[in-house]
């Protein structure tokens, strides 16, 4: 069922909007810094001669210290409302940037990705919390389609456009600028933080923020008994954790070895998987969910979205040009892109009432484990394959790493059975 014109006219004058988009566009902020390492770590992996693991290291950094707060987001968001949460996160992600227009050690870069890991960690399920208490549950898609497409648009601007204002300007001018833009989205949030819905319910009624420990090991507990939202994380853990290594960490220095090509045009090819992530979520948007469809079109995207994989790989391995390796980008960007919008409408339909954002930080923390996971063990599997200098990597260690990536989103698959096909509808 998709919605009429008018019906779209009227969710963009909804006076939750403003507020909402705002923090979509600090969740652009999140997805920016993720991803910003696949340029900023190859270029000083060359210059300070570190191995793929260390660069791979590194880099993970950022998700370990994400992955710490996705619980304890999830609880100070259900606490004090994911305004005023966000709002103090910016803050964080701004001094993250001045540490970069500093000399870059590796020491320093890992600074860098541990406080921008700390910085940006509310936005995610801010943004989830945001809609699924702001707006009608039947419109989840529409909502959370625009907030994954502008958001993605930190992983293109995130790739080329960065590295052309880092070729330009310089790293230094560069991240102080990017300081700038995070303390103006502070101000912004914490300016409007009185008008955040969720806050002004739960005002005086909230959980001591002494429950925290509880409420998070209460929300694990949950994910992992819960049958079907144990089978929801794993997907969800397979989406993220595949599309980091690839968009977050290696995917512009792996075309650039796979094809031969000039780092800018590698840079402007690979970040086509950020359009697809852009475009996919909008195709969702006229989508309106029930509970009874949802179980089957969470298996059908899923199905398509491994295939996705293999279609790249065979791009890389049949020597295609690099066009070819920007489209099958672009349409794995689109099915992932499809793919996490479905699944969190499945955990959005099994979370209950007034638990939402811990649960959605306690399975966002399990995928970022994940994904840490993911990027440390392909720099070990790209190290196996070595080059003839430190700090560049073969086609043949990329191609390894891929296949085995693509191998375990085939597996994930295996959860088909645990989710079944019932209706979703909340738990406990």
């Amino acid at each position: 069922m998709s919605a009429s014109k008018d019906n779209y006219w009227s969710l963009f004058r909804d006076p939750n909007f403003p507020l909402y988009f705002v923090l979509t566009l600090s969740f652009f902020m999140t997805i920016f810094f993720r991803v910003s390492a696949s340029v900023i770590m190859p270029v000083e992996a060359g210059r300070l001669g570190m191995s793929a693991s260390l660069v791979g290291f590194i880099s993970s950094v950022h998700f370990y210290a994400y992955a710490l707060m996705q619980p304890i987001s999830g609880v100070l968001h259900d606490r004090f409302g994911p305004v005023r949460v966000v709002s103090a996160g910016l803050l964080l992600t701004a001094a993250s940037c001045l540490l970069l227009t500093l000399v870059r050690t590796p020491f320093t870069l890992g600074v860098w990705r541990l406080v921008s890991g700390f910085g940006v960690s509310p936005m995610y399920s801010a943004t989830l919390v945001f809609i699924a208490f702001a707006f009608p549950h039947e419109r989840y898609t529409f909502y959370a389609g625009i907030n994954f497409a502008v958001s993605n648009l930190g992983a293109m601007v995130s790739v080329a456009p960065l590295g052309f204002a880092m070729d330009e300007f310089g790293i230094p001018a560069t991240f102080a600028v990017l300081s700038g833009v995070s303390l103006a989205l502070a101000a912004a949030l914490w300016l409007n933080a009185e008008r955040d819905p969720l806050r002004a319910v739960t005002e005086g009624r909230g959980r001591p923020i002494s429950s925290l420990v509880a409420g998070v090991w209460g929300a694990l507990l949950f994910v992992f008994r819960e049958r079907r939202v144990r089978a929801l994380m794993i997907f969800w853990t397979a989406s993220a954790s595949s599309l980091l290594v690839f968009q977050g960490l290696w995917g512009a220095a792996w075309f650039e070895v796979a094809f031969g090509v000039h780092p800018a045009s590698a840079r402007f090819w690979s970040s086509l998987i950020s359009v697809g992530m852009m475009v996919g979520p909008l195709m969702a948007g006229g989508v309106v969910l029930t509970p009874e469809r949802l179980p089957r079109i969470i298996r059908s995207v899923i199905t398509v979205n491994s295939f996705a994989w293999v279609l790249l790989l065979a791009v890389v391995w049949f020597a295609m040009p690099v066009w070819a390796g920007g489209v099958a980008a672009l349409l794995l960007g689109a099915i992932t892109g499809l793919r996490g919008i479905f699944v969190l409408a499945g955990v959005t339909a099994l979370a209950p009432e007034g638990e939402k954002g811990v649960i959605f930080g306690a399975m966002n923390m399990v995928a970022v484990l994940s994904s840490i996971l993911f990027q440390w063990g392909t720099g070990v599997v790209i190290d196996l394959f070595p080059a003839e200098h430190p700090g560049v990597y073969t086609a043949e260690g990329y191609f390894t790493a891929f296949v085995l990536v693509t191998v375990s989103v085939f597996l994930s698959m295996l959860a088909f059975r645990p989710l079944g096909l019932d209706p979703l509808k909340p738990g406990r």
